[in-house]
């Protein structure tokens, strides 16, 4: 009987110890328990319109190194809460940076397992010559504290800020610098673009403002952009092109933060022949770099040999009928040079 009852206690210890043991770990091992929600209204199936939307969220967290990582695309219905446009996470307590970007398909992740060396960039031509232009990418910042036990916290991602920012080129009066160029002459514009950035580190987009700029990774750097001029309502000038491109890099480090953006079009015929070129470097009226910023659009008026730079108060200004199409809902703003 004595030995019955020793073991019967020794099986009774061993139960409430493994009965200890979950309930002090029930945080480290639920994995269903959530206690931080990005909410995406423009993924949400009840709000989002046709006019309202987003095709695709890339959520990335961190804490030193990547925490979680999330992609999901339309109709977001991976599971019942996504369809809704919430994305659940369970974390540890502490700080977080979390990077919330749609439109990212046509750009390349890069190292995301580290923080400072996680980055985003531009897609090579299949020659490795160029790279290409990107898509308009949305981009929205937070930085929650977890607590635990706490609330749950929930960030609400409106998607509404840029990250990429706008060229756009006016031309009028271009028979001054070659007759052959007319609207109806050319078929398309070349641009072979320099001085811009090619890769965005995300440790350097903890504050998203005017101050964010990319970086790239030689001075030989290029992007070639093809564009279809379409003709204008801004202001008298005959027709126009624009293009997306990364904020200006910064250049400090380089001792080089004096290198403008570098514009050299080929104005292409309607038989694809070269019917001319123009070189446009983009500074003001000093002669000083003009910085692209994100979220920002740049005109560039060409008046025959006249080129002025601007930053575009309105945006309505710029060919209301493009900027409907673009579908896009930029916000930016600036003053003229």
């Amino acid at each position: 009987m004595i030995k019955e009852y020793h073991i019967s206690g020794f099986y009774l210890l061993i139960a409430l110890f493994l009965l200890l043991l979950v309930t002090s770990c029930t945080y480290d091992y639920f994995e269903d328990e959530t206690n931080y929600v990005v909410y995406i209204p423009k993924a949400d199936k009840n709000v989002r319109t046709e006019d309202y939307k987003v095709e695709d969220v890339n959520i990335l967290i961190y804490n030193g190194d990547l925490q979680k990582e999330r992609y999901s695309y339309h109709p977001f219905a991976e599971n019942a809460r996504s369809i809704y446009g919430n994305f659940n996470f369970r974390l540890y307590p502490g700080t977080y940076s979390v990077y919330n970007f749609t439109e990212l398909q046509e750009t390349s992740l890069i190292d995301l397992s580290s923080h400072s060396q996680a980055r985003f960039e531009l897609k090579q031509s299949a020659d490795g010559l160029y790279y290409e232009e990107p898509q308009a990418i949305y981009v929205e910042y937070k930085n929650p504290t977890i607590h635990f036990p706490g609330p749950l916290v929930i960030d609400t991602v409106l998607f509404e800020t840029k990250y990429t920012g706008r060229i756009c080129i006016a031309f009028k009066n271009l028979t001054k610098i070659d007759p052959s160029l007319t609207y109806n002459n050319i078929k398309k514009i070349k641009i072979e673009a320099r001085g811009i950035g090619v890769t965005q580190y995300l440790s350097k987009m903890d504050v998203i403002t005017d101050n964010t700029r990319s970086s790239r990774k030689t001075p030989d750097d290029k992007m070639l952009l093809t564009s279809t001029p379409f003709k204008l309502e801004y202001k008298d000038f005959e027709f126009g092109v624009q293009n997306n491109y990364y904020p200006s890099p910064d250049l400090s480090q380089e001792g080089r933060e004096f290198e403008p953006i570098d514009l050299n079009l080929s104005f292409i015929g309607q038989d694809d022949t070269s019917l001319s070129y123009l070189n446009i470097a983009v500074k003001d009226k000093n002669r000083n770099p003009v910085v692209l910023h994100m979220d920002e659009t740049l005109v560039v008026e060409v008046d025959g040999n006249n080129i002025t730079i601007l930053r575009l108060d309105n945006l309505e200004e710029w060919n209301p009928q493009i900027e409907s199409e673009d579908d896009s809902d930029p916000s930016g703003g600036g003053i003229s040079i």
